[in-house]
């Protein structure tokens, strides 16, 4: 993206025009594994946080996603806890 396109952008979600250039991260389901790619070029909105990715980026993403994401490929891996929603959760005694 050229920077006169970020100069005149506005965000579609709340309609500020503060956005930046910036370097992102996204997290993808592939089948039954979470996967998360990091430095996405993309333009954020500084007042509601909103990404915004141009054509080129869309395009790459979707090349990685039909690739599979193949665990061989990844940069790194980090564990994700999980929780399951309405299962009563335990409290520890802060006395």
């Amino acid at each position: 993206m050229e920077i006169d396109e970020v100069l005149s952008f506005s965000c579609s979600n709340c309609g500020s025009v503060d956005v930046h250039a910036s370097r992102v991260r996204s997290a993808f389901w592939q089948d039954d594994r979470l996967v998360v790619v990091v430095g996405i070029p993309a333009l954020v909105c500084n007042l509601c946080g909103e990404q915004f990715y141009d054509d080129a980026t869309a395009i790459g993403l979707d090349l990685l996603r039909g690739d599979g994401f193949p665990p061989e490929a990844a940069v790194h891996s980090m564990e994700v806890p999980v929780f399951e929603f309405g299962k009563p959760r335990t409290t520890k005694n802060l006395t």
